[in-house]
């Protein structure tokens, strides 16, 4: 979609967000991390633009409909 993203450097989240680029990796269970990230976001709207774009261009890249069929088809492959 396009947005930047805060989320808990937590494994299945941190694999989103390239901390700095297209969002903010705060650590799990702390409030202030939370609170700066979101003020910055809500107070930049150049950063939440260039940041969004940084997002969709990274789930494109690493999540789009054709890299997952490459990947499955080459695990199906090896499983032969």
């Amino acid at each position: 979609m396009g947005r930047a993203v805060i989320t808990t450097d937590a494994p299945g989240c941190r694999e989103t967000v390239e901390h700095g680029k297209n969002g903010f990796l705060v650590p799990v269970g702390e409030v202030q991390p939370l609170q700066e990230a979101m003020r910055r976001l809500i107070e930049n709207e150049e950063m939440r633009t260039l940041m969004g774009q940084a997002s969709l261009a990274r789930a494109t890249a690493f999540f789009g409909v054709e890299k997952v069929n490459q990947e499955l088809l080459r695990h199906f492959e090896l499983a032969r």
